[in-house]
């Protein structure tokens, strides 16, 4: 519950951010848009998921989801939330993706951003993957002197 605060609370930032304002122009937004809406049915179809499940899991009305998939609609943050839980990402995945977020605010090392965006890999995998990185980069680091 503390992380999806955490993670509201740095999309609130990331929207009053001098870059923010050039990102929500018309152009940005809707190329934003259709990327976010591949990256949408991407995800549903790398977990199987039909669309009648995700409006179950996400209380998302169909006509709402089936414009998000179109790239007809941006999403709200709370849609995005609940597109996340329903698809099993996090919250901040999604952020990023439809540029909510700045990944330059993201306290996570480049390598794993890349990861977790990888449409080829379900959620597990890229958490799997994520564990095995942090484990040897923890193993490499020099112990402190």
């Amino acid at each position: 519950m503390g992380r999806s605060r955490k993670t509201t609370r740095k999309a609130a930032a990331a929207e009053r951010s001098p870059t923010a304002a050039a990102e929500r122009s018309p152009a940005a937004q809707s190329s934003r848009t259709r990327s976010l809406a591949n990256y949408l049915r991407r995800q549903r179809s790398l977990a199987d998921i039909s669309l009648r499940k995700i409006i179950e899991r996400s209380g998302i009305p169909g006509i709402v989801l089936k414009e998000l998939e179109g790239g007809l609609q941006h999403p709200s943050q709370t849609i995005l939330q609940s597109l996340a839980g329903a698809l099993r990402l996090s919250a901040e995945t999604l952020y990023l993706q439809a540029g909510v977020l700045d990944p330059r605010d993201v306290e996570e090392t480049d390598a794993v951003r890349e990861i977790r965006r990888d449409p080829h890999l379900t959620e597990r995998q890229r958490d799997i993957v994520v564990d095995v990185y942090k484990a040897f980069r923890r193993a490499n680091q020099a112990p402190a002197e």
